[in-house]
């Protein structure tokens, strides 16, 4: 006999945190045991996304400030803090996006296009994305240790990560799983509730660490972005995968970056 969803209570906040650190990060959740008739929902988990990306960006700050600390140029300092990022997630961002330009750049039809993304082998457009996505962040984050310091620059990392996690909870709001996804079919439609609290756990922190003007240059071009690659995967593939959600986290934090460089740049002419 199966047992009813309906008739077993639900997932608590706690396990909504295990359940979005299972789901996004290589992190252990050994701190929750989930219940053997009830395994993680996901769904449920979805407002608690951003702080997957508060802990793994601010431990890529702190990677930065320890690296500045011991004397170790920008360039590789950096460096350091992509790779913390990468074994923190588990590289799944970079994998998205890898998939999701293999697909979108050389597949013919939506068949051909979840079977290239599906491939485990890498081609030229990934590698290209790779590359391009590797080389911003690294001069991005570079250029972050010339203006913040410290616990500034962990905050900012911090905030970084968190925006750029609530970016797939929006496209959620938004747009449909497609019947293609794996992953991504763990997941569901977010509601209207779970979308908002995960936007407070960090648009109001990141307005009082930067301001209201260089804020809004970082979250609205990244929300745009993330709704403009929606709506081109819900015409090429019917709706969301998990690589599509993973290369928007990438792309968001990588616009992110280049907003506040620009906003900086304007504040200061």
């Amino acid at each position: 006999m199966t047992l009813d969803r309906d008739m077993v209570p639900s997932q608590s906040p706690i396990g909504d945190c295990a359940a979005a650190f299972l789901l996004l990060s290589r992190i252990p959740t050994g701190w929750h045991r989930f219940p053997t008739e009830r395994p993680p929902d996901f769904t449920s988990a979805l407002w608690a996304f951003p702080i997957v990306g508060l802990v793994i960006g601010g431990t890529g700050g702190a990677v930065l400030v320890t690296a500045t600390a011991l004397g170790l140029p920008p360039l590789a300092a950096a460096a350091l803090a992509l790779l913390g990022l990468a074994l923190l997630s588990g590289a799944m961002h970079e994998d998205g996006l890898a998939d999701m330009a293999d697909g979108f750049g050389g597949g013919r039809d939506s068949n051909d296009i979840i079977r290239i993304m599906h491939d485990s082998r890498i081609g030229a457009y990934g590698v290209l994305a790779l590359i391009l996505a590797t080389a911003l962040r690294l001069s991005l984050l570079a250029l972050s240790l010339e203006v913040l310091a410290g616990w500034h620059l962990v905050g900012f990392m911090a905030m970084i990560g968190a925006a750029s996690r609530f970016q797939p909870v929006l496209q959620l709001s938004v747009f449909s799983v497609s019947p293609h996804a794996s992953l991504a079919a763990l997941t569901g439609r977010t509601s209207v509730a779970r979308l908002i609290v995960a936007l407070c756990l960090w648009l109001p922190a990141m307005i009082w660490i930067l301001g209201l003007v260089p804020t809004a240059c970082i979250a609205l071009p990244a929300c745009a972005l993330s709704l403009w690659i929606g709506r081109v995967a819900t015409r090429k593939i019917d709706g969301l995968t998990g690589d599509v959600m993973g290369a928007t986290t990438l792309c968001a934090e990588i616009t992110m970056l280049i907003g506040w460089a620009s906003a900086g740049a304007m504040l200061a002419t």
